[in-house]
């Protein structure tokens, strides 16, 4: 991120089960067991350079030892030997453990990203990622069980087994970890302790134990210092800083930015994020009266920030204060209504992991905006691969996330060396790239790269060292001059320059920040609107964004869904026609990308022409509205027991002596030539004999009576999911009700789901 003044940042993962609630309040208890199974195989597969059992193991000397990563950590490289440290300090660790099946859960991610697969968005819920790729509880006993006798305390468990969080000494770590710890300076001046060489592990670990987080305590995820926009010498050599746009102090306003990126037309259409939660992975904290005057001034009305603090986190705000509010503004800025939930976690190793887990157990926010990060050289193979472990749980639920890129150009760490940022690096993540934006009257005008070769700093991008070009990552430019067979960074990008960059507040006052850190947050908050608008025409939620971007991308589509960025380079890639690893992808047309990515006109009312989708809500997605219900026991019937697509189903009955009843009201335009009703059931059921429960989907009056029943199910009707069509022409001209009818006898309840309800005339 950059921003109008000298600041320092640092870069860088929650359980929302399928239980039953009374409307009340109340809780009753789990009555089913979800088994959702994935598919046996894939046309393609993503092809990740992964490293071994706990990064880049190796044997220590004596053989009976595994080592983790080889050599020294990077902030004992850099740092100022002062001493050794005090073994009798407290501290704590998470331990990573290593994924079961790997290469079957690729093959899932990239099955649940198919279209033309049957697990087709698909989602996994945590307790399904636990069961099918967690490690077992036996290996995870047998962790704890060798933490214990080193003298560690555990203080818990992730929700899908793969982190363990142990409290203890600086001495125990040695002695556990075969390393020496001792006390650093670094050239900030920050006193940290850090491990001096690699962890080793008992050999009868190294299929398990995959990297132990918490060895140093340095705040190492970091940006370059914040400038003041200088003159421009790449885009327009001896110009000034144009102040460009009509924030109280410069910078473009969220009118501005909805204007640029075709975000106006789903505004405009009620497409706000309402419904939405967005998660920011923040490492500091932020004061809520900068977010609450930003909203004001801007009229937004957005909703105040959720905090979640991870690792005994306080929220205070720090040095990067403006990071945080940053991020959360913007999204405001994009999809106003949508609930940020800001994920904040200490600044280290431990921390990063940490919070990103939390992210991926609550698994409630399906798109995530990430502005912290670290050169790919310096992370540490060991980290990464417990960032990609959350990583491909997130990817598996269907959350997004958007990494931005760094702000140093081609050289992520600000030296002389090619290098990108990790999170962005990782193929389950989205890269986000910066650009500088021009706007023509109130609409978008043109971009270039953004890159100032007098301050060395630019959207950051170039070929990872680590990971495999993933199938997903084709089209015009991607196999270019550069190519080596490795990951290309970025994806995507979006206005990041300081010199045409946002308005914000932050620690009290107006000012004008740019960065890849600006741009992130700008893709999630557009994610927030794809998965509303998704939801509203029976869609499923973006989940994993690249294969879907790539996909609109070098297929064509209905309507052009990016901006070629063709001028300009990133201090060393130069921005061509296509793909470029100056600029990814390109920059989004909003409006254009989601009718594409949703296969929708946008169009309204009936007649020749494509299908317009009459019901709103129908794969349940934004909760219970427009749908009325009731329900003889009083229990919400829109919860995430066993979604078809998405995360949420109507649920009904599943109680002894029940009827439930779900509908929404619609109407079928006169001129309508044809309208077909679709939607899928799935009924499980504990009745041995049949049939006692039924399930009913109906075409009422206004009114509530009965004009038709379309289709009736048994107890004994169980199949999977099954796709019901009928043919509703003949009610054009009236507004009737949709509706889904349950019920159960006295014992052996059965449990009836409706889901993606879908109703289109022409």
């Amino acid at each position: 991120m950059i921003i109008g003044q000298n600041c320092s940042l640092e870069l860088v993962p929650g359980c929302f089960h399928g239980y039953r609630t009374f409307m009340l309040g109340n809780w009753r208890g789990e009555r089913m067991k979800k088994s959702k199974l994935l598919m046996t195989t894939v046309a393609s597969v993503l092809s990740l350079s992964l490293f071994t059992a706990g990064g880049s193991a190796t044997h220590a000397a004596g053989s009976k030892h595994f080592q983790l990563g080889k050599g020294a950590p990077y902030s004992a490289k850099h740092g100022k030997f002062l001493n050794h440290s005090d073994r009798n300090k407290k501290t704590s660790l998470t331990v990573a453990l290593n994924l079961r099946n790997s290469d079957q859960l690729d093959q899932f991610i990239a099955s649940v990203n198919d279209p033309t697969s049957p697990n087709y968005k698909h989602f996994l819920t945590t307790e399904e990622f636990k069961a099918q790729y967690g490690p077992t509880d036996e290996s995870v006993e047998k962790v704890k069980s060798f933490l214990k006798k080193q003298g560690f305390k555990v203080q818990g468990v992730s929700s899908n087994n793969a982190f363990i969080t142990v409290s203890g000494k600086i001495g125990q770590m040695e002695d556990a970890f075969g390393v020496k710890i001792n006390d650093y300076k670094n050239d900030k001046g920050q006193t940290y302790f850090s491990n001096e060489d690699a962890p080793e592990i008992p050999a009868e670990f190294a299929g398990i134990i995959a990297d132990v987080e918490g060895l140093n305590n340095e705040p190492q995820f970091t940006h370059p210092n914040i400038r003041k926009p200088f003159k421009l010498d790449t885009h327009k050599t001896g110009a000034v800083d144009p102040h460009a746009g009509s924030g109280p102090a410069g910078g473009y306003t969220p009118d501005e930015l909805k204007n640029a990126y075709n975000v106006t037309p789903l505004a405009s259409a009620g497409y706000d994020g309402s419904g939405q939660k967005v998660a920011v992975m923040e490492l500091d904290g932020y004061k809520a009266s900068n977010i609450s005057t930003y909203d004001s001034h801007y009229g937004l009305g957005s909703p105040t920030p959720t905090n979640v603090y991870v690792d005994g986190y306080n929220g205070a705000a720090g040095q990067g204060q403006v990071e945080v509010e940053l991020d959360i503004e913007v999204i405001n800025a994009i999809a106003p209504k949508a609930q940020v939930m800001v994920y904040e976690g200490p600044n280290t190793g431990q921390g990063l992991i940490d919070t990103y887990q939390k992210i991926a157990t609550d698994n409630q926010a399906k798109s995530v905006s990430v502005s912290w990060g670290i050169s790919e050289l310096q992370a540490g193979s060991s980290l990464m691969n417990s960032l990609h472990t959350v990583f491909s749980q997130l990817a598996a639920q269907g959350q997004s996330v958007f990494a931005a890129s760094g702000d140093n150009g081609a050289y992520d760490a600000g030296d002389s060396k090619l290098a990108v940022d990790s999170p962005a690096n990782d193929p389950y993540v989205t890269g986000v790239g910066g650009t500088h934006l021009t706007l023509s009257g109130s609409s978008y005008g043109s971009e270039s790269i953004w890159a100032n070769s007098s301050n060395k700093t630019g959207g950051g991008g170039g070929l990872s060292t680590v990971y495999s070009m993933p199938s997903y990552q084709s089209g015009p430019g991607v196999q270019n001059s550069y190519s080596n067979g490795k990951r290309q960074v970025p994806d995507v990008s979006a206005d990041a320059d300081p010199a045409t960059g946002y308005s914000i507040y932050s620690s009290g006052s107006w000012t004008v920040v740019g960065g890849t850190s600006a741009a992130a947050p700008l893709w999630a908050g557009i994610a927030a609107l794809n998965n509303q608008y998704a939801a509203a025409n029976g869609k499923g939620n973006l989940g994993q964004a690249n294969p879907t971007l790539y996909r609109m991308f070098n297929t064509t589509q209905t309507y052009p869904a990016y901006h070629d960025i063709t001028s300009g380079n990133n201090l060393y890639y130069p921005a061509t026609s296509g793909y470029d690893m100056a600029s990814g992808i390109g920059t989004p047309n909003a409006y254009n990308l989601i009718r594409d990515i949703n296969g929708s006109s946008g169009s309204g009312g009936g007649g020749t022409g494509n299908p317009t989708e009459v019901i709103t809500n129908g794969g349940f997605e934004s909760g219970q509205a427009p749908w009325s219900e009731s329900s003889s026991g009083g229990y919400q019937l829109v919860d995430t027991s066993k979604p078809h697509a998405g995360s949420y189903s109507a649920y009904l009955n599943g109680y002894n002596n029940s009827t439930d009843l779900i509908y929404q009201t619609v109407s079928i335009p006169s001129s309508a030539t044809s309208a077909t009703l679709t939607f899928w059931t799935y009924v499980n059921t504990t009745e041995t004999s049949h049939a006692y429960d039924y399930l009913y989907a109906q075409v009422r009056n206004t009114s509530g009576s009965t004009l038709a029943t379309l289709m009736t199910v048994n107890d004994g009707s169980g199949s999977g999911w099954v796709k019901h069509t009928y043919d509703l022409t003949s009610y054009k001209g009236q507004t009737v009700q949709i509706a889904f009818k349950g019920t159960n006898d006295s014992s052996n309840p059965t449990d009836f789901f409706v889901d993606d309800v879908s109703l289109q005339v022409q």
